[in-house]
């Protein structure tokens, strides 16, 4: 593998590693009121097979796929930069994002809040017969 498909991978699993972690940041952040722990760790374990498959394609398109231990230190040192570095100043960046997507699909949202509250009066309406009707029979048994 010559030096240009080096510094290729390098600077490709560097930046992956800070994209990642940004995006990671990101979803957790749109997941944090969401308490059902398993579906949030199915759904990180998702991302992060999803992540893992865009890393090794990309690696795939510089130099066929080989996978070296310094492409892993060098993503590695990305996340670590994000960490310390940046993740303070892309706070602020993460929330405008999630203000925006909040923004976005509001109408959805209460859309859906308008169907779940008929779904909820049909319930109980449906309740009244069949609450009606065991009375009923349980006063003619007598």
């Amino acid at each position: 593998m010559d030096l240009v498909k080096q510094i290729q991978g390098i600077s490709y699993s560097f930046v992956f590693g800070f994209v990642f972690t940004f995006i990671y940041s990101l979803i957790n952040r749109l997941l944090y009121k969401y308490h059902q722990r398993i579906i949030r760790l199915f759904l990180q374990i998702i991302i992060g097979i999803i992540f893992g498959y865009i890393y090794y394609l990309g690696l795939l398109r510089i130099n066929n796929g080989v996978i070296r231990l310094y492409f892993f230190i060098s993503m590695l040192i990305g996340y670590i930069l994000y960490l310390n570095y940046y993740s303070y100043y892309m706070f602020f960046l993460i929330e405008l994002i999630v203000r925006m997507i909040k923004y976005i699909l509001r109408p959805i949202i209460f859309i859906f809040r308008k169907v779940n509250g008929i779904m909820k009066r049909v319930k109980r309406v449906m309740k009244w017969p069949k609450e009606k009707f065991s009375k009923q029979s349980k006063d003619s048994c007598t």
